[in-house]
């Protein structure tokens, strides 16, 4: 006897079966190059059809499939999620490139450094929060050509197929032949959908620079967030213009996803006609094969994607660790900007100081052409008194000194941090070929010398006791 055969009450679920889940579906697909194996993974009664067939079959490129699913061809790595938002201006320190906007992995890599705890500069005595950050990234390795991306195993995927091939086995027993197809038809599309999409290789491409290039360290910022690079020309680039490709083979006009979203419609329409003339309990197991589905599609949906691609970006890309990268927090833009062009010694200081602090008054002129006077002279050792200005501008002035020095001050720290883990080691530094001999704190300074033998200190000095705060505090 069949289950609920004398009930009355028809469950008629063909109506919604189509649409229902859609987006969770569409999401969930964005995850399939995270899974070994995800591909062969897919066969369970999936809803949505309908929703997936329509957006699914924009991906194929030939004429035949454009008059199916009107609606414009979508590129498919937008689709799965690995071309998303812009990435952040860029400017070299060296090479003289400049980026009004990157791609996706250097909206990766600001990403994760953002992610990170800062170090908030030394001297900063205001009350103001923290709203600038400077983060300095080493690329130390050649990122690969070609990279593998799985990464996960995909066990969870036998909770729905168990449920549909149990709730299909179930429905031939009790001979409700109609369900028994509809369940196995649902498993087949999705099946058939899932591996069309996973048959592509994920790989990691970027264009190879010229062997002569200089290095190419430089600075990505979007807003109040800067990243300094440093690194040779080949593992910057991978991050200003490298990108994630999905390689499809020899057939990019993806005729096997147009096929699989006809067999997605085909599987919605017969769902209307079907689903009606099977029993009640029929039925019944064709919803609960949906739900069992439904419930996967969400879990792989509430995956945050961006964070998994910026795990395989650190560790399997550009192969970095905690140590290659330090985050410091400012109050202010300007003692950021001070930072970076220590920690880069560029040859192009002034045109990195108008790009990123804009202000063309007298008193800035008058700052930036002392700071950068000091910066190419390598003159760090010299703090930026105010040497007894008065007046507004006098104090707008004394204030920017005192910036400088902030910056100078993080500098140090940087510099110690990074090639003096204990107080007196000796430690080579890049770019510049320089040596920390000595960092006493209680002589307030740093000392550096470099290849030829020259000793230069840096100073680490509080701010000026008399600067006046309120005449700039959105500096």
């Amino acid at each position: 006897m069949i289950p609920l055969e004398n009930v009355k009450f028809t469950l008629d679920i063909s109506g919604v079966a189509g649409f229902f889940g859609g987006d969770e579906v569409l999401s969930a697909m964005g995850t399939i190059h995270f899974y070994r194996g995800r591909k062969y993974l897919g066969w369970y009664n999936s809803p949505g059809s309908y929703t997936v067939a329509k957006k699914y079959g924009r991906l194929a490129k030939a004429r035949f499939w454009k008059g199916l699913f009107p609606g414009g061809n979508t590129d498919i790595k937008q689709f799965l999620g690995f071309d998303g938002e812009k990435g952040p201006a860029f400017l070299g320190a060296h090479s003289g490139t400049r980026m009004p906007h990157t791609g996706y992995i250097a909206h990766l890599l600001m990403s994760e450094c953002e992610e990170r705890d800062g170090i908030p500069d030394a001297n900063d005595t205001t009350e103001a929060s923290q709203t600038c950050s400077v983060s300095v990234v080493r690329l130390s390795r050649r990122p690969p050509h070609d990279t593998l991306m799985r990464t996960r195993k995909a066990w969870m995927a036998c909770f729905p197929i168990l449920a549909s091939t149990g709730s299909a086995i179930t429905c031939a027993y009790f001979h409700d032949w109609y369900c028994f197809s509809m369940i196995l038809l649902g498993m087949l599309a999705s099946g058939v959908a899932c591996f069309a999409a996973g048959r592509g290789t994920l790989d990691f491409k970027q264009p190879k620079p010229s062997p002569v290039s200089p290095r190419g360290d430089g600075v990505l910022y979007s807003g109040d967030k800067f990243v300094v690079v440093i690194g040779a020309e080949e593992a910057v680039c991978a991050v200003t213009r490298g990108g994630f490709f999905l390689d499809y083979g020899h057939r990019p006009q993806h005729h096997r996803m147009g096929f699989s979203s006809l067999l997605l419609t085909i599987q919605f329409l017969l769902q209307l006609l079907l689903i009606p003339q099977g029993t009640l309990f029929g039925q019944v197991m064709f919803l609960a094969t949906f739900v069992c589905s439904w419930m996967y599609n969400c879990y792989l949906s509430s995956i945050d994607k961006e964070e998994v691609q910026r795990s395989i970006l650190k560790s399997k890309i550009l192969k970095i660790e905690d140590p290659d990268v330090r985050r410091y927090t400012f109050a202010k833009r300007t003692a950021a900007v001070v930072f970076l062009l220590l920690v880069l010694q560029s040859h192009d200081k002034e045109v990195i100081l108008n790009e990123l602090l804009p202000n063309n008054t007298d008193i800035w002129k008058t700052w930036k052409g002392n700071v950068l006077q000091q910066l190419r002279e390598r003159e760090e050792s010299e703090s930026l008194s105010n040497n007894g200005s008065n007046g507004e501008d006098g104090n707008l002035l004394n204030d920017l000194r005192g910036y400088a020095q902030t910056a100078l001050t993080t500098y140090g720290t940087y510099k110690g941090a990074a090639h003096a883990p204990s107080v007196r080691q000796v430690a080579t530094v890049e770019p510049s070929d320089r040596q920390v001999v000595t960092g006493d704190s209680s002589d307030h300074q740093v000392a550096f010398v470099d290849s030829s033998g020259h000793q230069e200190a840096i100073p680490l000095m509080p701010r000026t006791a008399n600067m006046n705060e309120g005449n700039s505090n959105n500096v």
